[in-house]
């Protein structure tokens, strides 16, 4: 789970070819109208579950397992997961805009608003976790992102284009080795059970030196920061999905002693939970 992330662009929006606007994944609530749409387009990548968006218009798109969805800005629709569904519905999403950004979209009209099956979904999810850490890291690294993104867009088309497979890609993806990734897979996946990083470490196949070593070189901080990051922005994401959700509920939901989890949540963003949970809110969901 990717908790969502607001990029902080640093008014780069406009110079930039793409940009990304906000980006995560989660169990899906339900969204209820959006009639005016959302003012960025949107690609969603279904990881598990099932869920429908319906166009203002009365259109219907049905996205499950594998399957992705691209939703241009600015048009009406709401979404909520279908109640058949054995399992629960996990969207990731990228919003995106930038001064190229329109441009290709109208490249990729046959994708536009077409639920389909990506071939590559999993090629596309590494990468949607890659513009997530990039974003995480902060504005500072927008270029980086913006590179990110280009790159999942054309991973997109080639899913679809298998001719244009063949073609180098313009921008490297710089992704973690692999090993790597399992081991950040991992954290996500238990983010709110007891974690050691001896046993992340075993599963990456490295000593705990090493593997320390990688992170560090790799995300700019260390796993214990890592997963306390991540824990503090998931339990912001909890306070807007579920208002009047006690602070001790959410500690657990972490994984966290609630002694500690306040005072964590405090030093990261300078009030406690419960002040934060009165109304400081950070901006909407994707």
């Amino acid at each position: 789970m990717m908790p969502f992330l607001l990029a902080d662009n640093a008014n780069l929006e406009h110079r930039l070819p793409f940009s990304v606007i906000c980006v995560g994944s989660h169990e899906q609530k339900e969204i209820d109208r959006r009639d005016n749409g959302y003012p960025a387009h949107q690609l969603f990548l279904t990881r598990s579950g099932q869920g429908t968006f319906r166009m203002l218009g009365g259109k219907t798109y049905t996205v499950s397992k594998g399957m992705a969805l691209l939703l241009p800005a600015h048009t009406g629709h709401r979404y909520r997961s279908d109640d058949e569904s054995e399992e629960v519905w996990h969207l990731g999403f990228v919003a995106f805009g930038g001064g190229m950004a329109d441009a290709l979209m109208s490249q990729m009209d046959d994708l536009v608003l077409f639920a389909g099956e990506a071939p590559n979904f999993n090629e596309l999810w590494l990468q949607l976790e890659g513009i997530w850490h990039t974003i995480n890291k902060g504005g500072e690294h927008a270029y980086e992102a913006s590179r990110r993104l280009y790159d999942l867009l054309l991973t997109f088309m080639e899913g679809h284009h298998p001719a244009a497979q063949s073609t180098k890609k313009i921008y490297p993806t710089d992704q973690p080795n692999p090993a790597l990734q399992a081991a950040v897979k991992l954290i996500h996946d238990h983010y709110d059970e007891r974690l050691l990083l001896s046993n992340v470490a075993r599963a990456a196949g490295y000593s705990v030196q090493h593997f320390h070593r990688l992170f560090v070189a790799n995300y700019g901080m260390t796993p214990q920061q890592y997963v306390l990051q991540l824990r503090m922005r998931r339990s912001v994401q909890l306070f807007q999905d579920y208002p009047g959700i006690t602070v001790d509920r959410v500690a657990d939901k972490l994984g966290m002693d609630a002694s500690y989890f306040i005072r964590m949540f405090k030093r990261t963003y300078g009030v406690t939970p419960k002040q934060y949970a009165k109304g400081q809110f950070v901006a909407d969901d994707c």
